[in-house]
């Protein structure tokens, strides 16, 4: 079972009012997320992943190229899903009252974590969680 480059979530040119050309996202989407995709169908074919699923592939994976490209395909997935052309703003709801409650407003969570992504070696990527325990 090969792993395939997920459709994304909406059209390539949905995001160009949120700042992201359609350029940008063929780009991003079709050359570099499809680069890993690639990259990692190379390295399981033939090998006891080949049948694997992504998940299985990461969990399975030791530092390296391995886990580099597998984990680079689920991030980038991820981000995909995250976006929205119809999102934005600021956060509400319970996610909301926690950032403010954090960081004291909307805006100063948003410089931290702009400061966080810069500041993370390789290609920036954060993440905020919130934990449901």
């Amino acid at each position: 079972m090969a792993i395939e480059l997920p459709p994304l979530p909406f059209a390539p040119d949905a995001l160009e009012s949120k700042g992201l050309s359609k350029e940008t996202i063929d780009y991003h989407y079709g050359k570099h997320h499809a680069t890993y995709v690639n990259v990692l169908n190379g390295l399981i074919d033939g090998t006891e992943h080949a049948d694997s699923s992504l998940e299985e592939i990461i969990l399975a994976a030791d530092a390296g190229p391995l886990f580099n490209n597998s984990a680079q395909v689920w991030n980038h997935t991820f981000y995909w899903n995250c976006l929205s052309p119809t999102g934005g703003g600021d956060a509400s709801g319970k996610i909301g009252e926690a950032i403010a409650k954090q960081w004291g407003s909307f805006a100063a969570f948003k410089e931290e974590f702009t400061k966080t992504s810069v500041g993370t070696f390789g290609s920036g990527w954060a993440w905020l969680v919130q934990r449901t325990e």
